[in-house]
């Protein structure tokens, strides 16, 4: 690998290039959200002198890493604001972007694991980027000291105000990367995927980019959002926790004391990460906002996996969905036992609101719309979440972000190229059909999706017998949303 060397706006980079594609890791795209610019928005990364080294990753976000993960063994930092980037070979060309922002229920996730790796996008003619951005209590605690101090008068929202700032940095600089900030496609699996939709439903975000693939993440159920008021109050309270009555004593709290028991929103709010409707960054309940398309209405592909869903204690999260969408309780008594019932409903519910807005923004909105469903499965867990991602990135070689490898066959790779080839062609031409590969029905076209398996079909949207039951439920649940 040789050296190459990029001027951005900050200044210049050193990074490394084997002639076909170039690699910048650990690239500031803003200040270090450290000391007194902990829980405010993201300032401009600093201006620096002579040669910048980009060729390591830097920092993630603080975090609670899951066991046995890769991101045990990674440094962590409140200093994470940075991304990677893979550049194709001719990097005088315009190429269009992919920017890719992780999951992890907005609570932990890297942008540096071998599966992110964006070399085949580049050896594609696609910019890839990944974005860090902060998480957990420094991304999404929201306090009514920070509204005050904001000067657009945001509160909370750090995490994707981060991925924002980021956006900025991509649209100012990546010409210099050989990308063309004009074809700017985001994308991400599971948060990764409901930040695309924090994205399409910030009036600060639009223009910004001009597609979105969204794997397996929707805002659509009302917990993934929260009230500016109950959100202020949680701050209060979790300062409270550690002796602070303000914010500003609150920033001065060591984040080794924040984490030493843990994710402290967990344990002493026992509330996850969320987004915060604060009436300024997001205006509303994102899911109301999409599905009236109060939101940037961008071409997408939207999909999900065959085996996945989440979900609380069944004992209390059968009765709260079956009363939200109004269906029997019985539903699954073919179940052996209560948590595989809680697991069934899971699954339906999440594939269910994923199809239904495939189909409300493609016939009610008239916007482009593909939707998927990968269905590979290789062991017992079945086609199961995020397993698709090394598909879609041809990294099925890279070390597993955690647990053994799959037992991958050419039927694998072939699979790979193909979604790949998807993801490339919607990136380039925002529409994922090009000679040569099966036609890929638009969603108004009718109730089919692409089943992406060892044989990949266009597929009725009935997969299960109890979809007939759960899919019509979702669809009343959530048109009773849009106003007329």
């Amino acid at each position: 690998m040789e050296e190459i060397r990029i001027k951005v706006r900050e200044g210049i980079l050193s990074g490394r290039t084997d002639g076909k594609v170039s690699v910048f890791m650990g690239v500031p795209y803003a200040a270090p959200p450290v000391g007194d610019l902990r829980w405010r928005g993201p300032r401009p990364a600093e201006p620096w002198d002579g040669v910048r080294e980009a060729v390591e990753c830097a920092p993630m976000a603080v975090q609670i890493p899951i066991p046995g993960s890769l991101m045990e063994k990674h440094e962590m930092s409140e200093d994470c604001l940075y991304l990677n980037i893979w550049a194709p070979e001719d990097m005088s060309l315009k190429h269009a972007v992919l920017v890719w922002f992780y999951g992890g229920a907005l609570q932990g996730g890297c942008a540096d694991v071998p599966s992110l790796s964006g070399r085949a996008y580049a050896e594609d003619g696609v910019v890839l980027v990944t974005v860090s951005y902060r998480v957990g209590v420094f991304g999404f605690m929201c306090h009514p000291d920070m509204k005050k101090e904001d000067p657009d008068g945001f509160s909370g929202n750090f995490g994707h105000r981060d991925q924002l700032a980021a956006l900025k940095w991509i649209r100012d600089n990546i010409e210099q990367f050989g990308g063309d900030p004009g074809r700017v496609t985001i994308s991400g699996q599971s948060a990764g995927s409901a930040s695309c939709c924090a994205m399409m439903n910030a009036p600060a975000a639009r223009g910004l980019f001009h597609g979105a693939i969204l794997h397996s993440g929707d805002v659509f159920q009302p917990e993934r959002d929260v009230p500016l008021a109950d959100a202020e109050s949680w701050g209060e309270q979790l300062a409270a926790q550690f002796g602070c009555s303000s914010l500003d004593e609150f920033r001065r709290v060591p984040v080794g004391v924040l984490y030493a028991d843990g994710d402290p929103m967990m344990k002493y709010m026992h509330q996850f990460a969320a987004a915060v409707i604060d009436g300024a960054f997001l205006p509303d309940s994102q899911g109301d906002l999409l599905l009236n398309n109060r939101c940037w209405g961008v071409p997408v592909i939207i999909g999900t996996n065959l085996d996945e869903g989440s979900r609380f204690a069944a004992e209390q999260y059968i009765p709260a969905i079956t009363s939200r969408l109004g269906i029997p309780e019985d539903l699954y008594d073919s179940e052996p036992d209560i948590n595989c019932k809680a697991n069934s409903l899971a699954r339906d519910y999440w594939y269910a609101r994923h199809l239904v807005w495939a189909r409300i923004r493609s016939r009610e909105h008239e916007l482009p719309t593909w939707e998927y469903v990968f269905a590979r499965r290789l062991t017992s867990q079945g086609a199961f979440h995020g397993m698709e991602i090394p598909y879609t990135f041809s990294t099925l070689d890279a070390e597993p972000d955690f647990g053994a490898p799959l037992p991958y066959t050419e039927e694998d790779r072939e699979l790979s190229r193909l979604m790949h080839a998807y993801w490339v062609n919607f990136v380039k031409n925002f529409d994922p059909n090009a000679d040569g590969l099966p036609f890929w029905p638009e969603k108004s076209q009718g109730d089919t999706h692409m089943q992406f398996d060892a044989e990949s079909e266009v597929r009725n949207d009935i997969i299960r017998e109890t979809d007939r039951t759960v899919a019509p439920a979702v669809d009343r649940w959530m048109r009773s949303r849009i106003k007329s």
